[in-house]
């Protein structure tokens, strides 16, 4: 059985907020002994990914977009207010639930659009890693229990409003980059695959017969 998928929106480039400067660098290494680290012990059997994982450019692509709209969960990071995180985090709300915010306890101010929205605040310690990873374990499990349950208000306003969003007729003109793609983002596991080719790492038989 595929693993579920858990997509990580946080700021990527070198930042600079109230006279706090971070490297891109920092932030890399952030995500990877910090956030990701924290997402898998809360749900070990999660494949948790970041855009740069698969897209080096800043630039919002296609995959990116389909990554928001079809991983099964999406952890943003806002404590750095940064565009592009609002906006990737905007179409996820739109699009379905399974999304958690967190938030470094630190002076930055969260910007008055997006205050009012519910997120987990954290501290950058061992005690304050753990307990962020309890609640994340918490959130997993509460929406695997209600996967189809609003959790933001955008939806709570559409599922109110009975909002239906427009049906796109699927045509048989798919192109054989989307068909690729769009295997890649429902199985991780191949994903892992092309992702070791790329870097020139090896691949194990095993994961070739999966």
């Amino acid at each position: 059985m595929s693993k579920k998928s858990c997509f990580v929106i946080m700021a990527a480039g070198n930042q600079e907020y109230n006279g706090k400067y971070v490297t891109s660098g920092e932030l890399r290494l952030k995500y990877d002994e910090l956030i990701k680290e924290t997402i898998i012990k809360a749900n070990p059997d999660l494949d948790v990914f970041r855009a740069d994982d698969f897209y080096r450019s800043g630039a919002i692509t296609t995959d990116i977009i389909a990554r928001i709209m079809q991983s099964d969960y999406v952890v943003v990071d806002i404590t750095f207010p940064n565009y592009n995180v609002f906006y990737e985090l905007g179409l996820r709300h739109a699009c379905k639930p399974g999304t958690v915010i967190i938030r470094e306890q630190s002076t930055n101010v969260v910007p008055i659009d997006i205050a009012h929205l519910r997120y987990i605040e954290y501290i950058n310690t061992s005690a304050g890693l753990e307990e962020l990873s309890n609640k994340l374990k918490q959130y997993f499990e509460s929406f695997d229990k209600a996967p189809n349950l609003p959790d933001n208000h955008f939806l709570e306003t559409a599922k109110s409003f009975k909002y239906k969003y427009p049906k796109y007729d699927v045509e048989n003109n798919i192109s054989f980059e989307t068909e690729i793609l769009m295997a890649f983002i429902q199985s991780p596991e191949l994903f892992n695959i092309f992702t070791k080719l790329q870097n020139g790492e090896a691949v194990e038989e095993h994961e070739l017969i999966k």
